[in-house]
């Protein structure tokens, strides 16, 4: 009995250090408003800048996915001082209800939304970096969201 008690103590020890950090940076998840429904989606993008929608993919135990963990950092920061008006909003994979588009299966990406319609969308870390580099440096072409 003894040797039970303590496996479940040693397995409940083991899943609460591998929980991963929800800061990154000065920013995290907590600091963005969030999407909780796919439809909501079609009600995104209707103020006067850009939206930008991050979908991650962060499990119950706080463990993000490895291309997450190598953009929060930046795309935070960026969501917080952008200088081009853009409000970013998150939405996680694990957590969303309804049905995503079935071509929004890999994590993670980011879309822009005007008027609740997909306007461009980035798939994958280094995509993503470049992208903000971009916007960043004034070099991003703002016809692809047309």
């Amino acid at each position: 009995m003894r040797k039970g008690l303590l496996g479940i103590l040693v397995v409940m020890l083991m899943m609460l250090t591998a929980c991963g950090p929800s800061q990154f940076g000065d920013y995290g998840y907590d600091d963005f408003p969030w999407i909780e429904h796919w439809d909501d989606v079609l009600v995104t993008g209707f103020n006067e800048g850009h939206t930008l929608v991050y979908h991650y993919n962060r499990d119950v135990f706080g463990n993000d996915c490895p291309g997450c963990v190598l953009i929060n950092e930046t795309l935070f920061a960026f969501g917080q001082h952008n200088t081009e008006g853009i409000e970013l909003k998150l939405i996680n994979e694990r957590t969303a209800q309804g049905n995503r588009p079935v071509a929004f299966r890999t994590q993670p990406q980011v879309f822009f939304v005007q008027e609740g319609v997909i306007t461009y969308r980035v798939v994958g870390a280094g995509p993503i970096l470049a992208m903000l580099e971009e916007i960043e440096t004034g070099t991003f072409d703002w016809s692809l969201l047309e």
